[in-house]
């Protein structure tokens, strides 16, 4: 069977890459993740720039941007109910939205707090009464939601055991157990009642990214940290698909009961489709200059959506690709420049670029545009929605302050702001960097 599926690989394998059939931007930064609503009707992308945007699916239209998250988003997912939205980030939060009202501008969120570390993914059990999260504090948080999402923080509770951190989790089909997979290269099966750990389904020996168990049809499907994308029978561990590339992280999954397609995406932007009736390959291409963080077949069956380290989603036709092939995946990034730039520019470009402009137009980045900082007092930016810690500052964005920010960090000269914490151990690096600033942010 392995030597069928190496002959189909070959068969199919597309080796360069085509050109984006639809590209769709409502994001200031990379998206990492991708929702569906129960019924079809609408996607979720969560993103790198602090928010989630609600589109409508059949035409991929723009309806509304969330905001409530205080750092990256990284996870989003629909109650099977269609109910209610959840969506985790780095901030250690997750916020339930009622989805009747993800339209309105004044919807206001339920926080749940309980994490010590980012939330990467949520899974909402199928009759409806939990929701789980992984967080990469190590535990899995259960979230009792039959009293209202407002009383779930009050009744959660932790299920830890995973070595180091949980990438993901699903519950069992009777909402009686739960699966979660980690780092230690487990997927652990646990008894809801009393978090008792039972037995490992998968001991991969490298660490599990992304993974999804179909009980009905006995089986796992699971990408890895070394390059591995698998389907297995849980009964017996026998294989039905195994291919990758070596040591290239799998980071995204695509499994929806029913759909008759299974999908995988990689860090080096390579998707993997295979049909779920006899595992053979539908489509081995490479759609994007970067990983692959999620992606998803809409409900025609014709069409995948897939999002990396762009500020916009990518719409591709599954069986007819465009007839433009290019010789390289994509454009080099705004943070990834491939042009000969100053260093100060560069700086820029890799420690600033993917939150901040340097024009009037913010572009929905996660920061405030950076156009005429200087001299600007720090959170004084009109409509930008500041941290506390920033609106109460009485710090003026200097050469000396911008300096000192970036050789101390924004966790010690803004202590409390959302700003990520990041250092620039070279004096010279700075120095370029502020004077690279002082010129191209002039009004």
């Amino acid at each position: 069977m392995i030597w069928l599926f190496l002959y189909l690989f070959l068969a199919v394998f597309v080796p360069l890459s085509a050109s984006a059939f639809d590209r769709f931007t409502a994001h200031g930064g990379p998206v990492r993740d991708l929702a569906l609503s129960p019924d079809g009707n609408y996607l979720v992308t969560a993103s790198f720039d602090y928010s989630a945007v609600l589109w409508s699916a059949n035409d991929i239209a723009e309806k509304t941007t969330l905001l409530g998250h205080e750092a990256a988003l990284n996870t989003a997912q629909f109650s099977p109910d269609g109910k209610l939205l959840a969506t985790g980030g780095d901030d250690g939060l997750v916020l339930i939205w009622p989805a009747e009202k993800l339209e309105d501008p004044a919807i206001e969120p339920i926080i749940l707090r309980g994490h010590k570390g980012k939330i990467v993914d949520l899974a909402f059990s199928a009759d409806n009464s939990m929701l789980a999260s992984a967080s990469w504090d190590g535990s899995i948080g259960i979230w009792p939601l039959d009293a209202g999402p407002e009383k779930a923080e009050a009744n959660s509770r932790f299920i830890t055991g995973h070595e180091g951190p949980v990438n993901a989790v699903q519950f069992s089909d009777d909402s009686a157990f739960l699966y979660s997979a980690g780092y230690d290269g487990q997927i652990r099966y646990w008894r809801l009642k009393n978090g008792e750990y039972l037995r490992s389904i998968v001991r991969n020996g490298w660490g599990i990214s992304v993974f999804a168990v179909d009980e009905t049809r006995d089986i796992v499907a699971f990408g890895s940290s070394d390059g591995v994308m698998s389907v297995a029978r849980i009964s017996d561990q026998s294989e039905l698909l195994r291919v990758g590339d070596e040591r290239v992280p799998v980071l995204s999954l695509f499994y929806r009961v029913g759909s008759g397609l299974i999908g995988f995406g990689n860090a080096k932007g390579r998707v993997f489709l295979a049909d779920t009736k006899d595992w053979s390959v539908v489509r081995d291409f490479n759609a994007a200059n970067g990983p692959i963080w999620s992606l998803l077949v809409l409900p025609d069956q014709q069409s995948l959506v897939v999002a990396g380290l762009d500020d916009f989603i990518t719409r591709w036709p599954i069986f007819e690709f465009p007839p433009e092939f290019l010789d390289k995946p994509g454009p080099a990034r705004r943070f990834h420049p491939k042009q000969t730039v100053s260093n100060g520019e560069l700086q820029f470009a890799r420690k600033c670029s993917v939150c901040h402009t340097l024009t009037a137009d913010g572009k929905r980045r996660a920061g405030p545009t950076l156009f005429g900082v200087f001299g600007r007092r720090a959170g004084g930016l009109e409509g930008y929605p500041y941290s506390s810690a920033l609106q109460n500052s009485d710090i003026i964005w200097t050469a000396a302050t911008i300096n000192r920010l970036f050789e101390e960090g924004p966790d010690k000269v803004t202590p409390g702001t959302k700003m990520p914490i990041q250092r620039m151990k070279n004096a010279q690096d700075r120095e370029d960097l502020v004077s690279f600033l002082q010129s191209a942010t002039q009004n």
